[in-house]
């Protein structure tokens, strides 16, 4: 229970004596503040210094999250509340005191400590740990900075320390957000911050925030914070300074030019990002990096690649549309060849249902001959191929309009290859099918003309049931691609965990998950040693006994085996309540006092060999990439679903990620909980809670080289001004 000598004591400490209120708590200055009708503040725009003894105090008996005009309306000056001549004095002036009593020493220290790290380092990510506590604003009419302290909150500890600190008359700085305060527009205006704020949401794939903050010198500077994806689904943060309106304007133009040719122009460009060791965002286009200085000789070089392309393409559909109109020529000649025999056979079919008509035929079509009449031949292509000419006077710079239109009609002209191709492949397959009707009719017709040396035996033949039929051609069986499942990790994490786990569970025996876990602890080193016929150092041993005695897991016989001898611990696994104990990799391995580094290494040897067995067994059922940090062994390696996963292994500032496509079907285990535990009650839930590791062995996979590339991975501490930088060396293999 607070007493009179604590309530004394802590009004010591702030340095406020209530029988003696000090001029510049009780003198102040009526000030007028407005807020924009527009106005949405969600999170501070505004972060700067400010001179405790520039701010007024004013209280009002609301929440922080009233509405600011009610809690405009019934503020009063600080003076108010320590005055007690009248009733009402004497009222406010308890509620005054009641928040003294709520007030903790420590937590003004703490503050104070606070302060005192941000006076010498604004914090990467701008704003700090309960910054909300510091209910400042600044008024635009009266020029005047001023605290608008909410009494019925709990923690007024910012409050306290603006007063302590007024009356140690000494002129110190604060680093606060500033309450409604609106974007100044000295360098950007606020249609272009929220420009820039779509822009980068539309590059990082998250909405960042942008600040404008002042350093002690009152200097200005656009802070842009955020997130953003560096490789496949690794995020990190960033962070982009704009301290000159130059830069400002170049970098709000920059983002607004690639923003807009990754839009319109999606077919021809796609930006890629990086970010250096500061966490500032550089973005690529064909692995050269793109700055706004580069930008006017950069859509230069992309015009001129442009009229290239266009050059190219008009010459594509010249000859496409000659070649169309060279095969249109030879189809409706073939048509015409094809209804000059099908009239013929028709002719047939119909005059041999009379004796008269027999005759006719035989008589008309003696001397009908099938050589190919004389003339030009018609080729499907011709080799020849037409040039197209355009001249096009180069200039020095181009607008970005001027690019659009360009690769506008690029994409026009693309488009109209494309139909021309496809009326081309639909003509082809037309000749083609005309062609196999005529060989079948003209191989019906020279059936017919065998039979036709003399009356008497072309009588014969017309009197036979039996007539080959025309053939409509061949047609052609569409080929449908099998569709594969894209492997997505919130989505199908959880399902594919269960999956795997159920199946381990049916395929390997109690055994065989032991030696599987074995591959989950730090001996994987060992088992590598031992198969690359490496030496096993005597150290490795050694602390493998000590770790055995410091963990109390001596190995002794027990006649329960894997069942608890002792009352079973209820445990807890993905939520799931479960009665299963740990495996025991020292009673697996048989580590006793007098184990030699010989027998420890054909143990490792054995588990090796059954770990290959398993792998034999298992096949993954999906298409999956999985990743690694650190160096790719030869011999066995873990590898994490997660790539988040990967990187806390990471233990130094520079390191190897891996990236491998583990196809579907691929030899592999999966650290599934059965994996790590003994099933003996089955009890223990499906999934792969503990990690999501994936075993592989690089001696049974050829590994081909993709791809090369570098990133950093910047996480901010907070209230720290210098984040954690990870440089990333990024290898992509695929399965061969």
């Amino acid at each position: 229970m607070e007493t009179n000598e604590n309530l004394t004591e802590k009004l010591k400490f702030i340095g406020l004596d209530l029988e003696n209120i000090p001029d510049k708590l009780n003198f102040f200055q009526n000030i007028n503040f407005r807020i924009h009708k527009n106005y949405n503040e969600k999170n501070y725009k505004v972060y700067r210094y400010v001179n405790v003894n520039d701010i007024e105090i004013f209280l009002t008996p609301t929440h922080r999250l009233t509405d600011y005009t009610e809690k405009y309306a019934k503020a009063l000056p600080i003076g108010a509340y320590l005055s007690t001549d009248t009733d009402q004095d004497i009222e406010r002036n308890i509620e005054f005191l009641k928040m003294m009593k709520s007030l903790q020493i420590e937590e003004i220290n703490n503050l104070e400590e606070q302060q005192l790290q941000l006076n010498k380092n604004i914090p990467y990510d701008i704003k700090f740990f309960k910054d909300y506590l510091w209910q400042i604003y600044y008024s635009e009419e009266s020029k005047k900075y001023f605290m608008l302290m909410p009494i019925k909150e709990s923690e007024c500890t910012a409050l306290f320390y603006i007063i302590k600190k007024q009356l140690e008359n000494k002129n110190q700085n604060i680093y606060v957000p500033i309450c409604y305060a609106n974007y100044s527009n000295k360098y950007l205006n606020s249609d272009e911050i929220s420009e820039i704020e779509k822009y980068l949401c539309f590059f990082t794939k998250d909405w960042p925030l942008i600040y404008e903050v002042y350093d002690k010198d009152d200097n200005m500077s656009i802070v842009i914070v955020g997130k953003t994806t560096i490789y496949d689904t690794v995020k990190s943060e960033y962070k982009i300074e704009l301290n000159e309106q130059g830069i400002a304007e170049d970098y709000y133009k920059l983002l607004k030019a690639l923003f807009i040719l990754e839009t319109q122009l999606s077919h021809y460009y796609k930006f890629d990002l990086k970010l250096d060791r500061k966490g500032n965002i550089h973005f690529y286009f064909d692995k050269k990096e793109i700055n706004y200085k580069e930008l006017i000789p950069f859509i230069k070089n992309e015009y001129v690649k442009g009229l290239e392309k266009i050059i190219k393409t008009k010459e594509t559909k010249i000859n496409l549309e000659k070649n169309l109109k060279t095969l249109k020529t030879l189809s409706k000649e073939l048509d015409k060849e094809y209804f000059e025999k099908e009239k013929q056979i028709s002719t047939f079919l119909e005059c041999k249902k009379t004796f008269f008509g027999r005759v006719k035929y035989f008589l008309k079509y003696k001397k009908t001959s099938l050589q190919p009449k004389k003339g030009k031949p018609i080729e499907k292509e011709e080799i020849g191929k037409l040039k197209y000419c355009e001249r096009a006077e180069i200039k020095e710079v181009y607008t970005l309009e001027e690019l659009l239109t360009l690769y506008t009609n690029l994409t026009q002209e693309t488009n109209a290859i494309k139909d021309l191709e496809l009326d081309i492949e639909a003509i082809n397959k037309r000749i083609d099918i005309l062609k196999t009707k005529i060989k079948n009719a003209t191989q019906y017709i020279k059936e017919i003309d065998k039979h036709k040396k003399s009356i008497f035996e072309f009588w014969r033949f017309t009197k036979k049931d039996e007539a080959k039929q025309l053939n409509e051609g061949t047609v052609e069986a569409p080929k449908g691609k099998k569709i594969k499942k894209v492997f997505n990790y919130e989505l199908d994490f959880e399902n594919l965990s269960k999956q795997l786990d159920r199946a381990q569970r049916e395929i390997f025996s109690k055994d065989e998950t032991d030696n599987i876990f074995i591959a989950t602890t730090d001996i994987l080193e060992d088992i590598n040693a031992t198969i690359n016929n490496n030496p096993i150092p005597l150290e490795h041993l050694d602390e493998l006994k000590k770790e055995m005695k410091n963990t109390g897991k001596i190995v002794t016989f027990d006649i329960f085996g894997s069942i608890s001898s002792s009352r079973e611990q209820i445990k807890t696994l993905g939520n799931i309540n479960h009665r299963e104990n740990e495996k025991n990799k020292f009673a697996i391995l048989n580590i006793k006092d007098n184990t030699t580094i010989e027998e420890y290494s054909e143990i490792l040897k054995h588990i090796y060999q059954n770990i290959n067995e398993c792998m034999d067994k298992f096949n993954n059922p999906l298409e999956i990439p999985i990743y690694k940090t650190g160096e790719l062994t030869e011999g066995l390696n873990v590898f994490y679903i997660n790539p988040e996963n990967a990187l806390k292994q990471a233990s130094t500032k520079e390191t190897n990620l891996y990236k491998i496509v583990l196809k579907e079907n691929s030899k592999c285990l999966a650290f599934t909980n059965i994996m790590y535990y003994n099933n003996t009650n089955q009890t223990l839930p499906l999934g792969m809670h503990v990690t999501d590791g994936i075993l592989i062995n690089t001696k049974n996979l050829e590994l081909k080289l993709k791809g090369k590339n570098q990133n950093y991975l910047i996480k901010a501490n907070e209230d720290m001004p210098k984040p954690e930088t990870l440089k990333l060396n990024i290898y992509e293999y695929e399965i061969c």
